[in-house]
């Protein structure tokens, strides 16, 4: 195997489109966690190297993927990850072993390029218009349940968010305690206005 033209080629445009995903795309917006951005990026370069640098020794993509499964239910089974870092997690997983494999089937790099500047172009765009539509999120505890009612929908968000500091614009009760007078909401925010009100 010639490290050179068989791997660094592969190994820079995988960092790169992790850069580009999870360094412009992830990091930079309001709804990302510092913490996961070393994940991303670490589950990246590791999971192309192991693939690329074992590709040529029988049953290497199985080996891969048990490797990566291994560490991934020893740390993140007993974590609550949300949807979108899983996603994020999954991309970061899934994106160097296409690229090792698209190495070593001798695909035309350029094609590989295409590939990877779609696939991070598609995360970026989608994630930023979902953003843009539906703000960011976060789970409230709150304890006027009586609120919570139909009828009462603009006085809820209202208290929201004057509580908050932020518009919120929509919510979803996910639990109600009625023996502890709680629920738990989902809040959604308007980023429109806090732009807004920044410039």
């Amino acid at each position: 195997m010639n490290l050179i033209s068989e791997v660094l080629p592969g190994f820079a445009l995988t960092l790169a489109t992790a850069i580009v995903v999870f360094g412009l795309g992830y990091a930079a917006s309001r709804r990302s966690r510092p913490e996961y951005v070393f994940t991303f990026f670490t589950f990246s370069v590791m999971a192309y190297l192991v693939t690329s640098l074992l590709r040529d020794v029988q049953l290497t993509l199985g080996f891969s993927f048990g490797l990566l499964a291994v560490f991934t239910i020893m740390r993140f089974r007993s974590v609550n990850i949300p949807v979108r870092e899983m996603t994020y997690l999954y991309v970061a997983i899934m994106l160097p072993f296409a690229n090792a494999l698209f190495v070593a089937t001798r695909v035309a790099f350029g094609d590989v390029l295409i590939i990877n500047g779609a696939l991070a172009g598609f995360v970026v765009i989608l994630d930023r218009l979902l953003l843009a539509r539906y703000g960011s999120s976060q789970l409230v505890h709150y304890e006027k349940v009586e609120l919570i009612q139909a009828n009462n929908e603009r006085a809820l968000l209202e208290d929201l968010s004057a509580r908050t500091g932020r518009r919120v614009h929509r919510y979803v009760v996910e639990e109600i305690d009625f023996l502890r007078d709680t629920a738990l909401l989902t809040v959604y925010f308007d980023e429109k206005g806090i732009q807004s009100q920044r410039s």
